[in-house]
């Protein structure tokens, strides 16, 4: 009996001892494959940081290697002919719009710092081809006739207004660029619309007008609008930028990379906008998302490559208010209960 006991007690501390021997062995394993896997998770990670910095250089490389061609075809613009300068100074912006496209789809690997960079440089490019534009190829001031009701005229392609050359006691910054392809000028109470292929890749003004409905059913490179009142203006993604300046009591629907307005007040802002939107001198601006559609929309965003999942439309720079701890009082988000949810255009 005693023997038995023993050699129950002896199995039984046998038992203990290979169970205790198959946790370590267990423990031992796992803690080797848990140390493989952190060693995968590392490479992996190094793999994935040095494929960022990869793609990092080559956008600096190709970036600053574009912005250097246009600078130089900026530089250049005092040796084209007069007859070439249109031809030239429309190629510049071109050439700006590819290279606001290129940042935009690096977009999801650029540090901010970079992508704001990137931004700031491309906005100042904008400006100095304009600039330069300016001074060699001045325009013409012009105003609009007092009677828009009784002003019928023929239609022309990519304008609805012909542009008047008589005084005006503005200044000519007041002005649509005069060089845009497609032009809507001094419309009152009208429903204008320009489809894809009349507006594609190309820069469109509207100044001027008073309680119309703009339709731009496709996907200009810029729009320059100045001077509207009481109206609604719709467009599709834009790949370049906006610039919006003195306008009221305005709905404005918009799709773009770059958003700016000046001197604007009484407007809502329904808008799309991978940047951020930037405000100067306005009051009573209120933001809410992007909400048109049209039937080539998707179509128009792809071949744009603006992105659909990068919307800052919320986000908004007030070059007016420097407080970093306060919100600026000049604009604020378009309240859900009064946003208008379907467009009956």
């Amino acid at each position: 009996m005693a023997d038995w006991k023993g050699t129950y007690r002896f199995s039984n501390n046998t038992v203990e001892e290979s169970s205790k021997n198959q946790s370590l062995v267990t423990e031992k394993l796992q803690k080797r494959e848990d140390e493989r896997q952190e060693k995968l998770r590392k490479k992996q990670a190094e793999d994935d940081s040095f494929k960022v910095q990869e793609s990092l250089q080559i956008f600096l490389d190709t970036f600053n290697s574009e912005r250097t061609k246009l600078e130089n075809g900026l530089s250049d613009s005092v040796a084209v002919d007069r007859v070439h300068l249109t031809e030239h100074f429309d190629q510049l912006s071109h050439h700006v719009t590819k290279l606001q496209r290129y940042v935009s789809e690096s977009a999801m690997f650029l540090p901010p710092y970079e992508l704001k960079t990137a931004q700031n440089v491309l906005m100042s490019l904008q400006g100095k081809i304009q600039e330069k534009r300016d001074e060699m190829l001045p325009k013409k001031k012009f105003a609009f006739k007092s009677n828009r009701k009784t002003e019928k005229k023929a239609a022309v392609p990519c304008a609805v207004r012909s542009e008047e050359t008589i005084k005006d006691s503005k200044s000519e910054d007041d002005l649509v660029i005069e060089h845009a392809a497609c032009k809507f000028i001094g419309a009152f109470n009208e429903t204008l619309r320009k489809e894809a292929d009349e507006i594609n890749k190309k820069d469109v003004a509207l100044a001027g007008l008073t309680e119309c409905t703009v339709l731009l059913c496709g996907a200009p490179s810029a729009i320059h609008i100045n001077k509207l009142k009481n109206c609604k203006i719709f467009c599709g993604p834009v790949p370049g930028s906006i610039f919006i300046r003195e306008c009221s009591n305005c709905t404005f629907v918009l799709a773009c990379q770059q958003l700016r307005i000046h001197s604007t007040t009484e407007s809502h802002f329904y808008i799309h906008v991978t940047s951020k939107a930037i405000i100067e001198d306005c009051n009573t601006v209120k933001f809410a998302p992007y909400n048109w559609s049209y039937e080539q929309l998707d179509k128009h965003y792809q071949a744009t490559g603006l992105s659909k999942v990068r919307n800052n439309w919320d986000k908004v720079d007030d070059f007016n208010w420097l407080a970093a701890d306060a919100h600026s009082p000049n604009w604020s988000i378009l309240e859900e209960e009064k946003r208008i949810s379907s467009w009956n255009v």
